[in-house]
């Protein structure tokens, strides 16, 4: 697997820094983690730093169109991985995403040697007037008025 390593005068980025040099693996993204954060009644900023450990990964990405070549915004596109269950192949959700206003999506995959096989499946709501259903009255709903007198401005 070959190496590039990036110097500061490799780079020739003003911006750049940092004194040490750092390698960067081909395919390389890092691996996700997460930090509970408890928020005081005092606290005015909080900073939460994470530390990401680095894997091999894959971007997986693509453009939806439809039958006229025309980009799909807002598909949704979902990454499933196949199971063996009960005797038979299963799929099994892995991540999902929808389309950039150009019909691009992508994921970033890590895979190992047993898992490398995926499928990637795409649906998209149909066109046409939504009906709104409201929560009810109560403080989560200031413009409660509004399902009764729609023509009405609301006071909010």
């Amino acid at each position: 697997m070959s190496t590039t390593v990036y110097t500061h005068e490799s780079r020739k980025d003003p911006d750049y820094d940092s004194v040490q040099d750092y390698q960067k693996e081909p395919c390389e993204n890092v691996k996700g983690n997460a930090i509970d954060v408890e928020l005081r009644p005092n606290d005015c900023e909080v900073r939460a730093d994470i530390v990401v450990d680095r894997e091999r990964c894959i971007r997986l990405w693509g453009q939806i169109k439809d039958c006229e070549g025309k980009p799909v915004k807002d598909a949704l596109v979902k990454l499933l991985k196949p199971i063996w269950k009960y005797g038979k192949i299963e799929y099994v959700g892995v991540a999902h995403t929808t389309t950039d206003c150009l019909g691009f999506y992508q994921f970033n995959i890590c895979p190992d040697e047993n898992n490398n096989k995926f499928r990637v499946i795409v649906s998209k709501a149909a066109k046409g007037n939504e009906r709104v259903i409201y929560t009810g009255g109560g403080k989560c709903n200031p413009c409660a008025d509004r399902q009764e007198k729609p023509e009405e401005p609301c006071g909010c």
